[in-house]
């Protein structure tokens, strides 16, 4: 029995905490020897179900730099400890951190980086650290992996482009879906207010309220919208940008709720967090992804499971990826790609009268049109298939 270590930052609501924690479970299930490791968090939710055998390292409180440098050192002296007793054969980090912790403690183990979005085109590594990251710490630390994992095709290219990474090390497996638990989760019942939201037609969106994210160009889009229907924006998720986004509803002269359970008439509804997004997703009419950056959107895939078609801006990377649009070249689309499960769009860092005019249009298209048949929803998700994928990433122990 192969013995395997997973290395996360921690156990949170993201979509790379979500695909570590499952990945952790089906292995086990597998009948590998599964441990996952965790470097902050110890005193958290958690909210995903993983392997048997979890372990938090958290090291000491420090604030200053001298501090921080200390945390490192010991979350590095505890992963090779930990590495060495457990006799681990394969190690797999997810996420920036953990991978330079993976990295660095490279023993007789095969080490293997998951690499869930981009570094070149995400905003926030950014200033002298950034550079620091991109220019020294990425090109030295991954080159000492044996295996580099991308979560998507586009972000293998970008290893092997801008990291100077061998293609002989790398691989791209998507991520994968529990269709059958979310479409039960999609049949359970609104409550009786949630219900009455869905009395006008609904664009749905979810997310760290978050810059990366361009909720308030689907704010202003909405605005735009509202001059030919009455359909309502429903964002599902917290965020540092709440207030800000709750006020420019205001300012465009929409009014916003503040979910608290009980119904308000309302254009755009803020829901927070929602342990079963997926309810909501099977009332509304249409999935809206705005995003600037992401590395594999699962929003979308969850969407589709969900039999809603998705309009969502070409950022880098997942979406084309997602609605299985090839041939379109290395930059971002300038105009409407329509298939019969979704659209891509122009990207949404920017926006102007014509661009939203534009995303206005195709929103409504979808608003009114009939109901897709569900075989070609489908047919798209037949590549994130939970066998598939983890057959993949047992080949990725087993090689």
């Amino acid at each position: 029995m192969r013995k395997v270590l997973l290395i996360g930052s921690e156990l949170g609501k993201g979509g790379a905490e979500r695909s570590i924690s499952l990945l952790s479970y089906y292995l086990q299930q597998r009948q590998y020897d599964v441990t996952l490791c965790i470097l902050s968090g110890r005193d958290r939710e958690k909210f995903y179900k993983t392997c048997d055998k979890v372990v938090f390292i958290d090291p000491p409180a420090h604030s200053s730099i001298w501090g921080k440098i200390t945390a490192w050192r010991y979350r590095l002296r505890k992963v090779r400890q930990l590495k060495k007793e457990a006799g681990t054969d394969v190690s797999i980090s997810f996420l920036e951190g953990p991978d330079y912790v993976n990295a660095m403690t490279k023993g007789k183990e095969k080490v293997v980086l998951s690499i869930r979005g981009s570094k070149i085109h995400d905003r926030v590594i950014a200033g002298s650290k950034g550079q620091l990251r991109k220019k020294v710490l990425i090109p030295m630390l991954y080159k000492k992996a044996d295996e580099i994992v991308c979560v998507t095709h586009a972000l293998a290219g970008e290893m092997q482009q801008y990291f100077n990474i061998p293609a002989s090390k790398l691989r791209t497996i998507y991520n994968f879906y529990e269709k059958e638990d979310i479409i039960a989760k999609s049949n359970e019942p609104l409550s009786a207010d949630e219900a009455k939201i869905f009395s006008k037609p609904v664009i749905i969106t979810s997310g760290r309220l978050h810059v990366a994210k361009e909720h308030d160009k689907l704010v202003r889009i909405l605005k735009e919208l509202k001059q030919r229907s009455d359909a309502r924006l429903m964002i599902l998720g917290d965020g540092e940008l709440k207030e800000m986004l709750i006020s420019l509803a205001c300012e465009l002269g929409m009014n916003a709720c503040d979910w608290k359970g009980q119904y308000e008439d309302a254009d755009v509804y803020f829901m927070g967090f929602q342990s079963n997004a997926f309810k909501f997703y099977r009332h509304s009419k249409v999935f809206a992804l705005a995003s600037s950056w992401e590395g594999f959107p699962n929003v979308l895939a969850e969407a589709l499971i969900c039999h809603i078609p998705v309009v969502s801006t070409d950022c880098y990377t997942g979406p084309r990826e997602i609605l299985n649009i090839a041939g379109l070249g290395n930059k971002p689309v300038e105009n409407t790609i329509r298939t019969v499960t979704g659209s891509l769009m122009p990207m949404l860092d920017t926006i102007n009268a014509a661009k939203a005019a534009l995303w206005a249009t195709e929103l409504q298209y979808w608003l009114n049109a009939p109901a897709t048949p569900a075989a070609a929803f489908e047919e798209l998700l037949q590549r994130f298939t939970l066998d598939a994928m983890l057959q993949q990433w047992a080949e990725v122990i087993e090689n």
